[in-house]
């Protein structure tokens, strides 16, 4: 098997890895912990929950109004940039660790995921 199509050096999966994982991961905690408050402030105040986002100024509006569903919106917004977060990070890793390739190639999903979030926005 030539070097070309060997598998990367268990330093570089960790570098692609790590960071990629801790994104993620904290992106879902992000996410889920800000669904749950929202929540439960909208049971406390017997608010009805939106059946779509709002835009970000309203979204913030709502936040500093203490509205539950400004909070839920807010972590249903996180929940949709943690990929598009992760799918950067994969891109800097890659960099980094020298991988054009699979850069440009992460790269090519970002700007997918960039697309579609854009579009779902309007």
């Amino acid at each position: 098997m030539d070097q070309s199509q060997s598998a990367p050096p268990p330093e570089a999966q960790v570098a692609l890895n790590e960071p990629t994982a801790r994104v993620l991961t904290w992106g879902f905690r992000i996410s889920a912990a800000l669904l749950l408050i929202g929540i439960v402030v909208s049971a406390v105040q017997g608010e009805e929950l939106h059946e779509s986002v709002a835009d970000i100024p309203t979204i913030i509006e709502q936040i500093l109004d203490g509205n539950g569903a400004g909070i839920v919106a807010l972590g249903i917004l996180v929940m949709i940039a943690t990929p598009i977060a992760a799918t950067l990070s994969v891109v800097l890793s890659c960099l980094r660790i020298g991988d054009r390739r699979y850069a440009i190639i992460a790269s090519a999903v970002l700007i997918i995921l960039f697309i579609s979030a854009a579009s779902s926005a309007l």
